[in-house]
């Protein structure tokens, strides 16, 4: 009679592929994290930056017609609870005013607010007409 030799443990073979396939997924699990994280911070930063840029818009829409001008960039700081012009490092950016005059009595305002994010340079942009009651003004007198 033969013996026959019977494995009771694992080959080397066996090792192997199941550590690659524990190593792909592991690999997997660490990317959806790391990409749902950075997700996360673009949305928060996206989200204070229309926050930025709507502020402005406010702002320029107070002014008198004549007062309404571009401002070159100039940076800007928010912090985690959203609160403008801070000195917190949560959000660095930097804000882009551009007034173009249409006519005499109307004027398109550009607030462009730039921000880098880990890998990529991200912007939002929001733009706003206005125009003055001059004409009508005149044309009733």
């Amino acid at each position: 009679m033969k013996k026959r030799f019977t494995s009771n443990g694992s080959t080397f073979v066996e090792v192997l592929v199941s550590i690659a396939i524990i190593v792909i997924f592991v690999t997997a699990a660490e990317m959806t994290i790391l990409n749902s994280q950075f997700l996360a911070s673009y949305s928060k930063h996206r989200l204070q930056a229309m926050y930025v840029a709507q502020q402005i818009i406010e702002q320029e829409r107070r002014l008198n017609f004549s007062n309404i001008v571009s401002i070159a960039s100039t940076p800007v700081t928010l912090d985690t609870k959203g609160t403008y012009n801070t000195t917190a490092d949560d959000f660095l950016g930097n804000v882009i005013v551009t007034v173009t005059t249409l006519d005499t009595y109307r004027k398109q305002v550009q607030v462009q607010v730039n921000w880098q994010e880990q890998i990529t340079t991200a912007k939002v942009t929001m733009r706003e007409y206005y125009s003055t009651n001059i004409a009508n003004d005149t044309l009733t007198n």
